[in-house]
């Protein structure tokens, strides 16, 4: 076993989140030998809903798929995916990095294009302008919240040097730390922001105004894409068919938010028609994305990580078996 494979062994947190899961609603002539892969998700979060749709509902058992959703850390989805102890990672972003950096994965599947974190101030806070010598709070440095922070800070004129922004770990600690007056502002997304301004505190905008990235999809290898490209084909093809049935059935999707796997809390009822609602505009019907948004998605990758040499779209992203997925499906 190589180092890689051994580091990516030892990191991955084997939680899973639904194995085997015998539906009502799978096909009667489902292939009685099924194929086992495993999915590995950052969170439990509306992104990766379509994953567990299509196994509760038996679209992957129909494309003779045997699927294990296991929750990791989103730098172990990518190692994970890279030692081969995964065989599809759902943290595009990160997987992005990945490939610019020399490692061969590919992003096979967008599900949103459009990142849902707010920024969430204290009440007597009303303008992005008013945070200048304000501290605003983040998970963590280089996360997608404080990319987001600093180009809505920018979008408003203000200079992110002029703001303070923290590192403070998991929501609910940055949560904690507005509600306590450490904090004047959050990047906060579903269903914080929602309880957030139920609470009083105020948004003063939207990630996805300023910022476009994949935020929700696939990647996975380019050595699996070669040797089975059936399964490629038909783990997009179940993925595309549940986000058509969240699109397309409100009724339905809104009792699936409320149920175990969407991380939403003691208060999913009153929350899930809400998350539901914003969340499923979201949705990309076409798995993909444009090349304009690749192309900005590598540039901001390269920022930071500065490759040797030019990296193209090609080395980065395969949306080819999401075209042909989503025209089938029309």
């Amino acid at each position: 076993m190589s180092r890689m494979k051994r580091i990516a062994a030892s990191l991955l947190i084997a939680v899973p989140i639904a194995a085997a899961m015998a539906t009502a609603s799978s096909s009667a002539d489902a292939p009685a030998k099924l194929t086992p892969l495993r999915i590995g998700i950052a969170s439990r979060s509306p992104n990766p809903m379509p994953y567990f749709v299509a196994l509760e509902r038996g679209f992957f058992r129909e494309e003779g798929l045997e699927p294990e959703i296991i929750l990791m850390k989103a730098i172990q989805v990518i190692q994970s995916l890279v030692g081969g102890s995964i065989d599809f990672g759902a943290s595009t972003g990160t997987a992005v990095s990945a490939a610019v950096n020399g490692a061969d994965v590919r992003v096979v599947l967008a599900l949103n294009d459009k990142p849902d974190f707010d920024l969430i101030a204290r009440p007597n806070i009303t303008t992005v302008q008013e945070l200048r010598g304000k501290k605003i709070g983040v998970s963590a440095a280089g996360s997608l919240g404080e990319i987001l922070a600093r180009r809505i800070l920018s979008a408003h004129h203000v200079p992110p040097d002029q703001v303070t922004i923290l590192s403070l770990g998991q929501s609910h600690f940055t949560y904690a730390s507005l509600k306590a007056g450490v904090l004047d502002a959050i990047m906060a997304t579903m269903p914080l922001t929602f309880i957030a301004q139920d609470e009083g505190f105020r948004k003063l905008a939207a990630g996805g105004d300023v910022y476009r990235t994949v935020n929700g999809g696939l990647a996975t290898t380019k050595m699996l894409i070669s040797k089975q490209p059936d399964v490629v084909t038909k783990v997009i093809r179940a993925s595309l068919r549940a986000v058509q049935l969240l699109k397309n059935d409100r009724k339905y999707g809104i009792e699936f938010f409320k149920g175990p796997h969407l991380d939403i809390g003691r208060e999913r009822h009153r929350l899930a028609e809400r998350v539901y609602e914003a969340a499923v505009q979201g949705y990309l019907p076409s798995g993909s994305v444009d090349e304009k948004l690749q192309r900005e998605m590598i540039a901001d990758a390269a920022r930071r990580i500065k490759p040797g040499q030019p990296i193209s779209p090609e080395r980065v992203f395969d949306f080819s078996f999401a075209h042909k997925a989503s025209e089938a499906l029309r």
